[in-house]
């Protein structure tokens, strides 16, 4: 047997050799995805795929160069021309060869959160309005949230999720015209537009089709309509198209995953090879079997259960503390005795969390112990102030358009150019169309100000032209010193640290040289700066991880500790009935963490984290449920009090609960809609309307609740008080 195919048990094996066409790999956790993604990848070259017409793609960086790093290892030399990048960095890369197809140049600037926010800051003030009375992070997410589902202003209006006097939506359109006026893109954008570009220049679609012949997702489970879309259409000529995910651990609806991608793959693929990994090589029998017990109700997911053929292990443990104060300082206890009695590193430790709120007290009970430690997705090294800067500085110098890059410019160091000064620039660039620094550049110097602003336009066109010349860390330097930023954080208390990042940004700057033009690398590099991820900066070991459960993710340590399992905790209290399903995969990925040990803490009062009062704490309804044999400690049992109010009802109140979702609260039927009946009308396949989520198929029936696949919006528990539904007849 080749020597990619080595060690790969049936259905890995399976998985790596079916080449051609559609395949779903159903990969539970610990599985060996990484090693049939990358044992595949080896194979489809040793078969005599050019590399050049691979494409691979996942969701962080760390995960991208993992990947590459093991074909290398198996391929050598030929790895080097494959495509193994991230969803943006890889939708980045088609955009700066074809977004001059769609309006953009190449040297198109990349708009991160901060920038987002100070964009729509200043268009809020434009507009007239209170910056303090509009919640600009909210409108943001609105617009995240269209752009995922590739939706523009003008399909909203039309889809009536909109209204002409929507204030969101006034932003919305002012925020595209100003991104497009500065040659900018954010986030979303690069999914977008890239899936624009396909939908709309069949040309260029048909140029990307002919380069990847074969395309391999990670993380399937993670994608959103757009990537869908995005992957559908690359795929469509040769449908070469290999996705390895589970259900189980869709985790990220906040930013518009949309599990409904996976589970309904064989819908979308008829004639898909379905593989299914289920065998895990990482955690205990005893782990796997709380995991497997804490998703298992989750009824929108694809049957599977993993299981090991290593030994039981340790039971898992639940932990009864009186209070959050409590409850870390017997973690941390814990974590120095397991350390000493099994000879381990503070580095196989995880301490994980459902919200960043909750690391405070293990994080002061850490200290108080001198155990050292890393809050992982913490503040990173590309969010630093005076990195930021003289990043903008860069793009500045890349893109004469970035508005964005201009203001942060003009005030690091500041140039004696005020709040009064920029606003009559920004009127004025407005009035003639044109980008902020070419209006800086037609101002008269009549006044101090206007002499500032002269002098802060020579500057930028020096280091343009110095960035036509000089190898990329000559021109950071060189950028660093002629700003003056070196003088101006001199009295700053925390100057030494700033100062070390700011080499550390030189140093970063070191790149191979290349056929590239300087200015080109400096694109690509700025590409990379903006593109890093809140996982690219993990705890390499020596220091006990502390992290969300969304952090974690793709991660695994010997010992965990999962805090907080209390109601309203973990599961979550803004998840509601509708959130639920998500909750438990998060509470499923936390406990498939843990390798060796796994630690369930909960408290019996709350603490004093902000908007909290002190009082009894509930228990975490995934704790009711677990395998006795394989948890030890006070668990609770019974029903949880949770589940019962939420409407988690006994099997003899399934005819009651069923008919309550069938009262006439609201509108009465349209014409081609009927009144149902009778509850035993609700069977797989009907189609019904909802009055909130619009009209949907059903999929089963629960003791407790009717599971809906709507047409928009997914698929959904109904029950008690979530509203009417109506039967749609065909």
């Amino acid at each position: 047997m080749d020597d990619h195919l080595a060690r790969l048990n049936s259905e890995q094996l399976r998985a790596v050799t079916a080449v051609d066409g559609p395949v779903l790999v159903l990969a539970g956790a610990g599985s060996g995805k990484t090693r049939v993604l990358t044992r595949r990848i080896a194979h489809l070259l040793h078969l005599g795929v050019d590399p050049r017409n691979v494409l691979a793609v996942t969701f962080t960086n760390k995960a991208a160069e993992e990947m590459r790093g093991r074909v290398a290892e198996l391929v050598g030399e030929g790895a080097r021309h494959l495509w193994v990048s991230t969803f943006h960095s890889t939708c980045c890369r088609i955009l700066r060869k074809d977004a001059e197809r769609l309006g953009y140049t190449r040297r198109f600037s990349i708009y991160d959160d901060d920038d987002q926010k100070r964009l729509m800051r200043g268009l809020v003030q434009e507009a007239g309005l209170d910056v303090d009375r509009v919640a600009i992070d909210d409108v943001l997410r609105t617009i995240d949230r269209y752009k995922n589902r590739l939706t523009t202003p003008d399909e909203a209006l039309a889809q009536r999720r909109a209204h002409v006097g929507d204030r969101t939506l006034r932003l919305w359109r002012a925020y595209e015209d100003a991104l497009k006026a500065a040659d900018a893109m954010d986030f979303n954008d690069l999914i977008a537009q890239a899936a624009r570009l396909f939908k709309e220049d069949s040309e260029a679609l048909q140029t990307w089709q002919e380069k990847f012949h074969y395309v391999l997702v990670d993380e399937y489970q993670d994608t959103n309509l757009a990537q869908y879309d995005l992957l559908r259409r690359l795929t469509s000529a040769r449908r070469n198209l290999a996705v390895v995910g589970d259900d189980d651990q869709s985790i990220y609806g906040f930013r518009g995953a949309d599990v409904t991608n996976i589970l309904n793959f064989e819908r979308d693929f008829p004639d898909a090879t379905i593989v299914r990994l289920e065998q895990n090589y990482r955690s205990t029998g005893h782990i796997l079997s709380t995991a497997n017990a804490v998703v298992q109700p989750n009824s929108g997911r694809l049957e599977k259960s993993l299981w090991t053929d290593a030994e039981p292990g340790a039971r898992v443990q639940h932990v009864l503390a009186q209070d959050p104060r409590d409850e870390a300082e017997r973690v941390a206890a814990m974590i120095d005795e397991v350390r000493r009695r099994d000879d381990m590193t503070w580095g196989d430790f995880a301490v994980i969390y459902r919200t960043n709120m909750l690391s405070r007290p293990v994080e002061q009970a850490l200290r108080r112990r001198r155990i050292p430690y890393r809050v992982v997705g913490g503040r990173r090294f590309w969010e630093r102030r005076e990195v930021r800067d003289i990043l903008g500085w860069l793009r500045l110098v890349a893109n004469p358009a970035d508005d964005a890059a201009f203001l942060r410019a003009v005030g690091a160091p500041p140039r004696g150019v005020g709040a009064k000064t920029l606003h009559s620039l920004r009127a004025t660039a407005a009035q003639a169309g044109v980008p902020l620094l070419a209006a800086a550049r037609r101002t008269a110097p009549t006044g101090a100000p206007e002499k500032a602003l002269a002098a802060f336009t020579l500057l930028v066109s020096q280091l343009t032209d110095l960035a036509t010349e000089l190898p990329l860390h000559e021109l950071i330097a060189r950028v660093i010193d002629a700003t003056g930023y070196h003088t101006w954080i001199q009295s700053d208390a925390d100057r030494e640290e700033r100062e070390e990042h700011l080499t550390s940004l030189v140093q970063a700057g070191i790149l191979e040289e290349d056929d590239r033009s300087p200015m080109e690398r400096l694109t690509a590099w700025l590409d990379t700066t903006s593109l890093a991820s809140d996982t690219d900066d993990i705890p390499k070991g020596g220091e006990v991880a502390l992290m969300t459960v969304h952090s974690a993710k793709g991660l695994e340590y010997p010992v965990v500790f999962v805090l907080q399992m209390n109601e309203d905790k973990f599961p979550h209290s803004r998840a509601g009935d509708e959130g639920i399903e998500e909750e438990r995969r998060l509470a499923y990925v936390a406990f498939t963490r843990a390798r060796r040990r796994l630690f369930l803490c909960r408290t019996r009062l709350t603490g004093d984290e902000p908007g909290t009062t002190r009082g009894p704490a509930r228990p975490s309804r995934f704790l009711f449920g677990l395998p006795g044999s394989s948890v030890v400690g006070d668990v609770p049992d019974g029903e949880p009090d949770a589940a019962r109010r939420r409407g988690a009802s006994l099997p003899d109140e399934n005819r009651e609960r069923l008919a309550s979702l069938m009262r006439n609260h609201h509108a009465r039927p349209a014409a081609d809609e009927r009144e149902i009946e009778d509850e035993d009308e609700l069977v797989p396949g009907v189609r019904l309307r909802h009055v909130r989520h619009g009209p949907g198929t059903v999929v089963r029936r629960t003791p407790y609740a009717l599971v809906v696949r709507f047409d928009r919006g997914g698929q959904r528990e109904l029950r008690d008080g979530q509203g009417l539904v109506r039967l749609l007849e065909r």
